[in-house]
């Protein structure tokens, strides 16, 4: 049986059952929560990840990403 053990938290899990040929995607947070994600979001995400590094963007540093949160999602980063 494949482990779904996550040791650097967030992680993303995808947990497959092939006796009912059924699969989830779940997120794993920093304090152990595990979120449904529907599979589709997913695959669109990547789609979109894919198509802004072919347009050479990168992926923001831990500061700017808290700057995204901030701005687009109206969000605060969580406090460790």
């Amino acid at each position: 049986m494949e482990s779904y053990e996550c040791e650097t938290p967030p992680c993303i899990h995808v947990v497959v059952d092939d006796a009912q040929r059924i699969f989830a995607v779940f997120v794993e947070d920093w304090e152990g929560n595990i979120l449904l994600i529907k599979a589709e979001e997913i695959v669109k995400a990547a789609e979109r990840i894919k198509q802004l590094i072919d347009d050479e963007y990168r992926e923001a540093s831990p500061n700017q990403a808290d700057y995204l949160a901030r701005r687009y999602l109206n969000a605060e980063p969580i406090e460790e």
